[in-house]
């Protein structure tokens, strides 16, 4: 018997996949997936095709249903003629559609509902039957009111703000059912049951009305399931690299047990301070428990280099001069993923340590910008600097904080000597930790690397800092909720930047690692010197680890309350489990899972740890856990799935692609988001891999010329339940891990203090060609604010596929104090000869 055909209709949401999962795994059907406007651009177009389908699911997705680019096909398919006509279930934006085809109308609700649960009222028949309590997440800002005579409502929602809300609809004569609630969520009760329900009614009226279904004409170009990076290179011209290094198909490794000997000291026993490139991933702190030292050789490792909208990839040797340079040319059409599946499969190695997730590969970074380009996003005209920032490390040092065994690892061939000799050094050090000192003990962590960069001043030190603009940043939370009220997004991470510039002379940025690691240990830290980018990372988010037998597991972050001695657990267990914080968390769970069910398939992706408080050296904050399975059967690496996931959906919102392209127009006072919101980790020569999100950190380009100038990025989730005041609140707690922005509040007894201020004529401070009135009004002089300009709004950003929002609003400045103004600033630097 032939397997029966569902054709999903996806609006560019970002829970589509979860949904196909769902139809799987209630159906048994196979699910073909198609775009709005892809890869037909009518339903016309569409309709020959439909006799080989045994049913439509119109999915989610955000915008209007009565604007073309938001709905696409979807307005045609209730029209069908009858020889085309076929079973269809709508979701959320498809009960929309459907009331606006026959009559109703969509209105906005007076409270919008986004990762919100509702008890679903209805008469348990039809689409009903058996279905008992539903519980439901809704997804929406927008709602459908039936109008004429040829719909009729099946189930409604009850709540305080909107009264009751139509949840469910169906046609009285054709086969067309649909739902407001999101059925796939996973914190939504009971759908399976309407999901098999509607799939009985579907078949029986296809029975009823002898509706045989056609084989899959062998034109159709859409494949139930998207090729994998390996077998788009079987069927490219994009080869493994063309200059392969000497590497040993079997890794060669020496172990110690060497419990106490810190990683730390072993960077110091490597000469990290000497060095222009150096490579460490360290967990400080649980859940992680491995670190690793690349061991980075002038003339032996590799550099790869990639800028986001090149068509070529940089290759380099450490040490080597500019001239010898490689820029390798990617064939058209074929991404620098491509190139990475092909380079890491042409270095894939056996007989590492069994327990060691590392046993040589690439180690660094992938900007925020990578992502963004994966979702075909135009990037606006930026500074060239690398977006993928990779090291291929043949030489590794790997440490388990957990047993304290050591594994030493080379990759290139016939290296016992360099193994041997490093053993032997990682031993003595380990012997001199151990070894009873006259001198009395080193002070605290903290007090000793503040001790160590106060020794690099005669004077208490003076950075200078520039703060996101508070009411500025303020402005934009208002401006995200319009978005989320006009059912543009359902989540956006609105994101800012703060400058802090570090008075000559300089302390080493391993001096400035040291305290921020002090200060806020965490599981997946990172000290990066690579390429001219200087990375310090206290992130507590890992984004995504992938084992070489194929377990994925994702880590999101969403809520956060700042640690304190009247903060027990118990209160910020309470603070935490409140509506709008498990709402934020939930809708990056749901784009987490529809991420991985895009590769992985129904039935491999689960989620163990459901919203749970986890308590980190500063803060509280709300994680699940999402896990997956790479299929066996499938020719799939981690890789897929990193490349597919990126960017960060914490860092995002959803759906992900609306999302990304509306905080490009509302940050693009800020310069890209860059090193911040990407991120950083290895992928394994034995197909291991672990990320993670670029927060908590600081970072440095080497380009801007300024050796004390270094970046801090922070933000948060805005929801329909977002303050203004809370949002900024909670971006500033955020800045308070960052050792240099917490001045005098971190150091004030050690000889530090803080000046919020923005000197005359500094380079970073736009003319008076600035367009926006808040960046305006910030850049002062003498501590007088410039006068007001009301006639300058802020401005008009159009992205595509976003209706152009109208200036002026709640983005217009007001007089300030000066006091104010310092309270902060985010500005965007100007580039020589950039207007």
């Amino acid at each position: 018997m032939t397997q029966p055909r569902i054709l999903l209709v996806d609006a560019y949401d970002s829970f589509t996949h979860n949904l196909s999962a769902q139809l799987e795994r209630c159906t048994k059907a196979e699910v073909h997936t198609i775009h709005i406007d892809a890869p037909f651009q009518s339903a016309s177009e569409l309709a020959p095709f439909l006799a080989s389908f045994d049913a439509i699911v119109v999915g989610p997705g955000p915008g209007h249903p009565e604007n073309n680019r938001d709905i696409g096909i979807i307005k045609d398919l209730w029209h069908l003629d009858l020889a085309h006509r076929l079973p269809i279930f709508g979701v959320c934006l498809g009960l929309q559609s459907l009331c606006l085809a026959f009559g109703g109308r969509v209105e906005r609700l007076r409270t919008v509902k986004h990762g919100l649960i509702s008890t679903i009222r209805h008469e348990g028949e039809g689409l009903f039957e058996g279905a008992g309590d539903v519980i439901a997440v809704r997804y929406h800002s927008l709602h459908a009111r039936l109008g004429g005579v040829e719909l009729e409502g099946l189930a409604w929602a009850k709540d305080p703000e909107n009264g009751e809300v139509l949840m469910a609809a169906k046609h009285r004569m054709r086969p067309f059912w649909a739902v407001q609630y999101h059925p796939e969520s996973i914190c939504t009760e009971g759908s399976d049951r309407i999901v098999e329900n509607f799939w009985r009614l579907a078949c029986r009226w296809n029975r009823e009305h002898e509706r045989e279904v056609a084989p899959l004409p062998r034109d159709w170009a859409v494949r139930p399931r998207e090729l994998s990076l390996l077998e788009q290179l079987q069927e490219s011209s994009v080869k493994a690299v063309h200059r392969l290094p000497a590497i040993s198909k079997t890794v060669q490794r020496v172990s110690m047990f060497a419990r106490g000997l810190d990683v730390r000291r072993i960077c110091e026993m490597l000469e990290v301070e000497s060095k222009r490139e150096f490579v460490l991933l360290e967990s400080a702190a649980t859940p992680g428990r491995w670190s690793i030292i690349g061991v980075l050789t002038p003339g032996m490792t590799e550099l790869i280099r990639y800028t986001a909208g090149d068509s070529f990839v940089e290759l380099s040797k450490l040490g080597e001069p500019t001239a010898s340079q490689v820029e390798l040319q990617l064939p058209y059409n074929a991404s620098m993923w491509r190139f990475m599946a092909s380079y890491m499969k042409a270095r894939e190695a056996s007989g590492g340590e069994a327990d060691s997730p590392f046993w040589g590969g690439l180690m660094g970074y992938l900007s925020y910008e990578v992502g963004v380009e994966s979702l075909s996003i135009p990037l606006p005209r930026r500074k060239r600097r690398p977006d993928v920032n990779l090291a291929f490390v043949e030489r590794s040092i790997v440490v388990d904080s957990l047993t304290g065994e050591i594994h030493v690892q080379s990759l290139v061939p016939r290296d016992s000597e360099w193994l041997n000799s490093m053993k032997i050094r990682l031993q003595q050090e380990h012997d001199l930790s151990l070894t009873p000192s006259a001198t009395p003990p080193p002070p605290p962590a903290v007090a000793t690397a503040t001790a160590s960069i106060q020794t690099h001043y005669k004077e208490p030190c003076k950075p200078t800092i520039a703060k996101p603009l508070g009411e500025r940043y303020r402005a934009l939370v208002r401006e995200c909720q319009k978005y989320l009220s006009s059912g543009d997004s359902y989540e956006l991470c609105l994101t800012a930047r703060t400058m802090v510039s570090l008075p000559s002379p300089q302390p080493s940025e391993w001096s400035l690692y040291n305290l921020l690691r002090a200060r806020n240990p965490a599981p997946y830290a990172a000290y990066l010197r690579l390429q001219d980018v200087t990375l310090l990372s206290s992130s507590p988010e890992r984004f995504l680890s992938y084992s070489r037998n194929g377990k994925v597991q994702l880590r999101p972050i969403k809520g956060t309350v700042k640690k304190s001695p009247s903060m027990t657990r118990a209160h910020a267990e309470a603070l935490l489990n409140t509506p709008k914080e498990r709402a934020e968390n939930l809708m990056i769970l749901d784009l987490i899972r529809h991420d991985l069910h895009r590769i992985l398939g129904a039935g491999n992706v689960e989620v163990p740890q459901l919203m749970r408080v986890e308590e980190y050296a500063s803060v509280y904050q709300l994680v699940s856990v999402i896990e997956g399975n790479i299929p066996t059967s499938a020719p799939l690496t981690g890789l897929d799935i990193l490349a597919t996931s990126l960017p960060p959906g914490s860092m995002t919102g959803a759906p992900k692609k609306r999302s990304v392209e509306i905080l490009q127009a509302l940050e693009a006072g800020d310069e890209e988001r860059g090193v911040y919101s990407g991120v950083v980790g290895y992928m394994s020569v034995c197909g291991a891999g672990d990320w993670s999100v670029v927060i908590r950190s600081a970072y440095r380009y080497d380009d801007e010329g300024d050796e004390g100038r270094w970046w801090l990025g922070a933000g948060g989730a805005v929801t329909a339940l977002s303050s203004p005041q809370g949002e900024w609140e909670e971006m500033e707690v955020k800045l308070e891990t960052f050792p240099p922005s917490e001045g005098e509040a971190m150091l004030g007894d050690k000889g530090w203090a803080t000046e919020y201020h923005w000197v005359p004529g500094h380079a970073d401070v736009p003319g008076n060609g600035m367009a926006d009135p808040l960046a305006k009004e910030a850049a002062y002089d003498s501590g007088r604010a410039p006068p007001r300009d009301d006639d300058n709004p802020r401005p008009r950003v159009q992205r595509q596929g976003l209706p152009e929002k109208k200036p002026g609003g709640p983005n217009t400045a007001s007089p300030r104090a000066a006091s104010d103004i310092e309270e902060s600033l985010i500005l965007r630097p100007l580039s020589p000869g950039k207007p």
